[in-house]
């Protein structure tokens, strides 16, 4: 993809506190700083970034209002000053370098390998590769993009703008809203695991009757499962980014603009409150709630309800300043153990002295 850097300077002027330098100069890609030259644009977070943007000939260079001193009056290069270094590099890789719908068909935008039923109602702009399947009357937005061997059946709905990549399923009834990204392999709308034990140990299922609704703007990575509920509606709230291998079970809850990390597993019938983050592999059992605004440390455990926001880790769960004052006790015990020994053998020697 090729910009102008003034162009673009102009079109996301809220992420920049200033500019200046040589904005005419055309910009073909976005690469480390070693790897810089007069075409390229480079993200400088310190001042070893900085000098090696500026020895490798970058085009142009983002970087914070720290490193504003340090920007030479003899360069050629633009320099952008950001008010948010991480969010301008977030935003202008979306708006100006991401390829990542290239790979979709573009003539004819259904693939004549694909299957979409008669039935289904397709949007405008929307592109469907070879082995999806589209099912009867489900819809597809407008500008929707379905990847290779994607599953979409019947009556499921994907919002306008959304990617689903190779080999998503997305199950009946199901919704997933509008400009969500779906990474390969993961399932929306499988059955949660449910069953009826009988008199002889033998296990019957339950049919999961509910769906699964993702809301607007929300990311799911790879071989993720997140199961319909029994009865109602298991719910992905808006803006929420869900890492690799995790499993919501049926009937959850996440709350809008939550960050859960690799491997988080949640059981059935709980909730996470909005803007909670989770490190990797926390789990949650079921029927418990995580209120607002709580973080929880990578391989935590929430067997009971937290009511109160702030940072958690452990199992039994603890408040994290407690979790780190009880483990940096662990690698004490042994000494502590041998010393307690020895102050039973002195106190048992003590007691024999007087009797």
């Amino acid at each position: 993809m090729r910009v102008r850097c003034d162009q673009m300077a102009e079109d996301m002027d809220h992420l920049f506190h200033r500019t200046q330098g040589n904005l005419r100069v055309f910009l073909d890609r976005a690469v480390p700083p070693e790897r810089a030259d007069g075409s390229s644009l480079v993200f400088a977070a310190d001042e070893a970034m900085l000098h090696m943007a500026l020895a490798a000939g970058a085009g142009a260079i983002v970087l914070p209002r720290k490193l504003e001193p340090l920007i030479p009056g003899d360069s050629t290069a633009a320099f952008l000053v950001a008010k948010h270094l991480k969010v301008a590099m977030a935003l202008i890789l979306q708006r100006c370098f991401d390829d990542s719908r290239a790979k979709f068909p573009q003539d004819p935008p259904i693939d004549p390998r694909a299957f979409v039923s008669p039935e289904a109602v397709i949007g405008a702009g929307a592109r469907i590769a070879a082995g999806a399947f589209v099912g009867p009357r489900a819809v597809i937005g407008a500008g929707a993009m379905i990847g290779p061997g994607c599953v979409i059946e019947e009556d499921a709905r994907v919002g306008a703008g959304t990617i689903l990549h190779a080999l998503v399923f997305v199950g009946r009834r199901c919704e997933v809203g509008e400009r969500c990204e779906i990474h390969p392999n993961t399932t929306l709308g499988s059955d949660g695991y449910a069953y009826a034990q009988d008199e002889r140990g033998h296990h019957h299922k339950v049919p999961q009757l509910g769906i699964v609704v993702i809301e607007d703007d929300v990311e799911i990575q790879s071989n993720c499962a997140i199961d319909r509920a029994a009865f109602d509606t298991t719910r992905i709230g808006r803006g929420s980014k869900l890492d690799n291998l995790c499993h919501i079970a049926h009937n959850c809850q996440v709350g809008q603009h939550v960050l859960l990390t690799g491997g988080f597993f949640m059981a059935g019938s709980s909730s996470v409150g909005d803007h909670c983050v989770t490190g990797g592999r926390a789990t949650l059992t079921d029927h418990v709630s995580v209120c607002a605004g709580v973080q929880l440390g990578g391989l935590s455990a929430v067997t009971k309800s937290v009511t109160e926001p702030g940072a958690y880790s452990g199992y039994p769960l603890q408040p994290m300043k407690q979790f780190l004052r009880t483990t940096s006790t662990l690698a004490h015990l042994p000494e502590m153990r041998k010393r307690l020994a020895e102050l039973e053998k002195k106190v048992l020697e003590l007691e024999r002295v007087r009797t």
